[in-house]
């Protein structure tokens, strides 16, 4: 009946010809079929799970240790105290180095990546310690700073990241710490010449951290030279501060509470000449200035750029959220009655959140496979290309994961609300990843920019016509297509008021007008985020074993025309699509979320199984055990 009601929709179209008949054939096949054959969660976990395995197996196991209990009943400072032996005791099982930030990357992420299974101020207090701050002294240091990053390996050096400041978060370009070298001592001098350059926000100050990496604005004989980052001692072996250094609590937070966030003061602070790290700057000992990097923007890109790690980090620790939560949902809905003998997963509300959620995390698992390797693969273009597919994919796997996770925990109703249910408190301790690791905002801006910058260049202001649609055939081409115009529409016309602002006032007016249409620069970041995870998401269901294909078409369909929903508006004000074009793509939606939900959700239960979350990380009781025995 509603494949029926599908073609009729689809009768009404007019416009909408892919001429992919082979295609189109081989998709619809293939999503009938995901509805009846399963994928194998073993090989679906395989699939999902590229590198390190032996490595992830043994941090699951180590991860049954009681420590690792989660706990809810803790003050603030018992989380903080437990967190810490957390870390030690992680730490003291020498899984990776700190040093494999750059010797190997993979094995590197795959560490960490597994700590955000358990908890998440475990998760981040470890990556401050081991990416932003020693990951920072690895990528800029030489051969002198290796004796610090051995003593973080034992953490007998606890480590932090002192970049943002009070008054400067994405700004990190207009920090106003100062380090004035002084050629008499061969001394850095570090000040915080006001409260608004205090730093702030650092995760292990409040507490525990020893040393940071101080980015602060370097002027030598009289000159500045831009940001550049410095090793400072914040605490000796005994805890007490060194001279010149002021510390203080951040104190409660929405959540994250196991993480000690603290503030910065640095007053006449002097460290060696060695705390610069000095791989692409140096200062020798008559204070002479030296870089291969001329240019001073270029220059910080560089400094900065290990901030490329730790948001990879974090968009995969939203992706691996989402995961807990839609299998915790999915189980739950798929066991629990509601008006008679009638499971919840079954109700079209329910299975449109929850199966949305789900093809959206595995669009962005995807995705970032994709994404890891182009990190190994390197280039001379790959730096660039990291920073871009990594802002757009940060920016919207934490964005979704604010959804996703909202939506299963409504799913799940009360169970949802129980912390021991582990979704609730999901959502408060990961709400900052949307800010930290770059603003989500800043970060699809970052996302449009090139695309802007590419299109004015080339004079590429005319906006290109929407995909010529002669009958409406939903198969992934013609939802690729409608992605990509989409994308390319959106550069056309902002590419074209920028133009048009030059050719009147110069540049200046150009970002003037691209500053007055900053709303629409984001719904571009949004639009390339897109249709590059689609992208992903078919190229990686077309490379799958083929036992696995039929189910992650199923999905990667799904995902794009939820994503088409998404900029309807785009569509129908443009009259890309029409009314009823769009009625067809949400009964289309509507069919697959059913396909998904068939026989009590078989297939999605499958797909959750495929993600290959242990039970002891899963933690959810009424995802693990038998709802209807729960005792608080």
């Amino acid at each position: 009946m509603a494949s029926r009601r599908l073609e009729v929709l689809q009768a009404h179209l007019g416009g909408l010809r892919v001429q992919e008949d082979d295609d189109r054939e081989l998709e619809r096949q293939a999503t009938s079929a995901a509805a009846t054959t399963l994928p194998p969660p073993d090989q679906m976990f395989d699939f999902l799970t590229r590198d390190n395995k032996q490595l992830r197996g043994q941090i699951f196991e180590f991860l049954k240790d009681p420590l690792y209990r989660p706990n809810y009943y803790l003050s603030m400072q018992g989380f903080r105290d437990l967190t810490s032996k957390r870390v030690a005791k992680f730490v003291g099982a020498r899984f990776f180095s700190v040093f494999d930030y750059v010797n190997d990357p993979l094995k590197f992420q795959a560490a960490l990546e597994c700590l955000s299974f358990c908890d998440y101020s475990l998760a981040i207090k470890s990556g401050v310690h081991f990416t932003l701050c020693g990951g920072t002294i690895a990528k800029l240091g030489t051969e002198k700073h290796h004796d610090v990053l051995r003593a973080m390996d034992t953490l007998e050096l606890p480590g932090s990241f002192g970049m943002t400041e009070l008054g400067h978060g994405s700004n990190v370009m207009g920090i106003e710490t100062t380090a004035v070298y002084d050629p008499a001592s061969q001394e850095f001098i570090l000040n915080t010449p006001n409260n608004e350059a205090s730093k702030f926000w650092i995760g292990g100050v409040a507490q525990t951290a020893r040393i940071s990496a101080i980015f602060a604005q370097l002027t030598v004989n009289g000159r500045n030279e831009g940001p550049h980052v410095f090793i400072v001692h914040l605490r000796d072996a005994s805890g007490n501060f060194m001279p010149g250094v002021r510390c203080a609590d951040n104190g409660p937070k929405q959540g994250l509470l196991g993480v000690d966030n603290g503030q910065i003061w640095l007053n006449n602070v002097r460290v060696p000449r060695d705390a610069l790290l000095d791989r692409f700057a140096t200062v020798d000992s008559a204070g002479n200035y030296r870089s291969p990097i001329a240019n001073v923007q270029q220059r910080f890109g560089t400094m900065i750029g290990g901030l490329t790690t730790g948001r990879m980090l974090i968009a995969q620790g939203a992706v691996d959220a989402c995961k807990i939560g839609c299998t915790i949902a999915i189980r739950y809905a798929a066991d629990r009655p509601q008006f008679g003998d009638r499971p919840i997963l079954s109700y079209l509300t329910h299975q449109r959140r929850l199966f949305v959620g789900l093809s959206t995390t595995y669009a962005f698992h995807l995705a970032m496979l994709q994404l890891k390797q182009v990190v190994i693969k390197g280039g001379p273009d790959a730096a660039k290309q990291v920073h871009i597919v990594s802002s757009g994919l940060k920016a919207g796997a934490t964005w979704h994961r604010v959804k996703i996770l909202q939506d299963c925990r409504e799913c799940c109703g009360g169970m949802g609300f129980l912390a021991i249910n582990r979704i609730g408190p999901m959502l408060n301790d990961m709400n900052v990843d949307t800010t930290f690791e770059g603003d989500n905002t800043v970060l699809m801006a970052q996302v449009a920019k090139p695309l802007l910058d590419a299109a004015v260049k080339a004079r590429m202001t005319s906006a290109p016509p929407p995909p010529k649609v002669m009958e409406m055939d939903l198969c992934k081409t013609c939802v690729g297509r409608l992605l990509a115009w989409r994308e390319q529409m959106l550069t056309a016309g902002l590419a074209a008021d920028m133009a048009a602002a030059a050719a009147k006032g110069g540049a200046n007016a150009a970002m003037a007008a691209l500053d007055d249409n900053l709303d629409r620069v984001t719904q571009l970041g949004w639009a390339w985020t897109d249709r590059h995870t689609f992208a992903a998401f078919q190229a990686e269901a077309a490379a799958a074993p083929p036992q696995l294909q039929p189910a992650l078409n199923l999905l990667a369909l799904l995902y794009g025309l939820t994503r088409i929903e998404a900029g309807v508006e785009c569509y129908l004000s443009t009259g890309a699509l029409s009314g009823e074009a769009m009625k067809a793509v949400h009964a289309k939606a509507n069919a697959l979320c059913r396909e998904l939900g068939a026989g009590n959700g078989r297939l999605a239960l499958a797909l959750c199984d495929g993600f290959g979350i242990p039970d002891h990380l899963l933690q959810a009781p009424i995802a693990i055990g038998n709802w209807r025995t729960f005792e608080g």
